[in-house]
């Protein structure tokens, strides 16, 4: 799910990016406890019967969409890295 370009080169977003573009609280929060562990999973979607999935997890990329559709490129301070960005431009 995360963000690609179209076929005419434009970006276009994560449905679920567009939605939590307009909650901030969730999307900082969803970032903020959707981190890798030291094995490179994602720390808040294990659970008791798995060790979790690979990070960054469906919800970090579409939290880190939503941060970016919410402040753009110009607000970002050079934080993010290429996997906590998707959004092609």
């Amino acid at each position: 799910m995360r963000s690609e370009p179209n076929d005419l080169g434009e970006a276009e977003a994560n449905p679920l990016a567009l939605v939590l573009s307009g909650m901030p609280e969730v999307w900082q929060r969803l970032l903020e406890e959707h981190v890798p562990d030291s094995y490179g999973r994602c720390v808040a979607c294990r659970n008791s019967s798995t060790a979790g999935v690979p990070w960054p997890c469906t919800l970090q990329v579409a939290a880190a969409d939503a941060r970016y559709l919410t402040l753009g490129p110009g607000e970002l301070s050079g934080e993010l890295s290429d996997t906590a960005c998707h959004i092609a431009g």
